[in-house]
């Protein structure tokens, strides 16, 4: 017999996918997460060409403008130099969501393999070897390894997004140890087992694909924390390094104008929080859908 029209069009992951939406979008918070988001990874994206004064984001000097407060020309007002601290926000946006990215693909990957071979071979020398390592890197706080990591080398963005990644790698290899292990005597992985499949078919496909969406969570809620770490570090005068914008610095290097330019200091706070804000709303929202679908 031919099969119904409804029976044709039915397809279980894209119906899936519409129930993780609808319970997605019933969490106005999330939604607002999710919006944030999108509008921060639009301006970063398009940083050049939204900014008013794009050339004040280098070496850039105009002291007929020094200290404006916000206006229609200057909506974030100027700094000491005159420069436009929206366009200097905008890139310096850019940046810290690329140093973000970038510690999330370089941690990530290695943590997830690793937490995934310590899993599946528990109760042996590589568990032991593996657990014991990210057990002495979670001892050391984030922030005081990536400073050092960053003042070893090259003094830039990209060597703080390597301390960062060094600093946060074992927090994904024990998230993804614990979450094999509570796999690991699922049905579906005894009859892998039993079946003679080959171990990386078993660790890639039978087991990965069960336990991402919970590493997919942390990963939206570590986002924020990674730009927080990554703000401080430029706080101090490590990583990004000047011309060069960074929401950090512009913090720090305007605190001894307060409280008379209020405006150079509460503007690229506020953004910092907004970015944390919206990673932290998203990632909740994701955790709701995974805790309600792992039910």
């Amino acid at each position: 017999m031919k099969k119904s029209r409804v029976e044709k069009s039915f397809n279980p992951r894209l119906e899936a996918l519409k129930k993780s939406w609808y319970k997605f979008s019933r969490n106005p918070l999330s939604l607002l997460g999710l919006s944030v988001i999108m509008v921060i990874f639009f301006l970063a994206i398009f940083a050049t060409v939204l900014a008013p004064y794009p050339e004040d984001s280098g070496l850039s000097v105009n002291f007929t403008r020094t200290f404006q407060s916000p206006s229609r020309q200057h909506l974030a007002g100027t700094d000491e130099y005159g420069r436009d601290i929206f366009s200097r926000m905008l890139v310096g946006l850019r940046y810290s969501l690329a140093i973000g990215l970038l510690v999330l693909i370089l941690a990530v990957p290695f943590g997830i393999l690793l937490g995934l071979l310590a899993g599946y071979y528990k109760e042996t020398w590589l568990e032991t070897i593996v657990m014991r390592f990210t057990e002495l890197f979670m001892s050391i706080p984030p922030l005081i390894l990536a400073m050092v990591i960053c003042t070893m080398f090259t003094n830039s963005y990209f060597f703080s997004s390597v301390g960062i990644a060094v600093a946060w790698w074992p927090w994904y290899t024990r998230l993804t140890y614990n979450l094999v292990i509570s796999v690991s005597n699922e049905l579906y992985v005894l009859y892998a087992k039993l079946s003679g499949i080959n171990v990386l078919k078993i660790i890639f496909k039978e087991i990965l694909p069960n336990i991402y969406p919970s590493i997919l969570t942390k990963m939206s809620l570590d986002m924020g924390s990674i730009i927080i770490i990554a703000s401080s570090m430029n706080f101090v005068g490590l990583g990004i390094q000047p011309p060069t914008p960074s929401l950090g610095a512009m913090v720090s290097n305007s605190i001894s104008y307060l409280p008379e330019y209020w405006w150079l200091t509460v503007f690229p706070a506020l953004l910092v929080i907004l970015i944390v804000l919206g990673f932290n709303l998203l990632g909740d929202g994701l955790n709701d859908i995974m805790s309600v679908e792992g039910k």
